[in-house]
């Protein structure tokens, strides 16, 4: 009768760290998706604002040899349809790299993220 009774309590406390447990882990689960979305929005947030000064910088750069452009072409019309036609290249040299220059960091940047075993800290 006492073994029974000591094997009982231990099963209930047993029962109860393994509940305590539970919400520890409940809690880190929480706190991990929590750092993750951070780091994830910090990111977008950066690379955002980035690209739009970026964006700033490349348009007063294109004017600059748009009228550049215009006097050595000595046409206006001709200067801006020279950018127009460099800026098309670069376009569509980009859309024909977009595996190799956005999916594939983006793809490495997610599974470095999501599937850190949280050693690299």
């Amino acid at each position: 009768m006492f073994s029974s009774s000591k094997n009982i309590e231990s099963i209930g406390k047993l029962f109860l760290e393994f509940k305590k447990y539970l919400e520890l882990q409940k809690e880190f689960v929480k706190l991990d998706a929590a750092e993750k979305l951070t780091v994830m929005l910090t990111t977008v947030f950066t690379v955002a604002v980035l690209l739009l000064l970026g964006s700033i910088v490349l348009l007063f750069l294109a004017f600059a040899m748009a009228y550049y452009a215009s006097e050595a072409f000595g046409s206006e019309l001709m200067g801006f349809s020279f950018v127009a036609m460099v800026v098309l290249l670069l376009a569509v040299i980009f859309y024909f790299n977009r595996n190799r220059m956005v999916v594939r960091p983006l793809a490495r940047f997610m599974a470095k993220l999501f599937l850190d075993n949280g050693n690299g800290h």
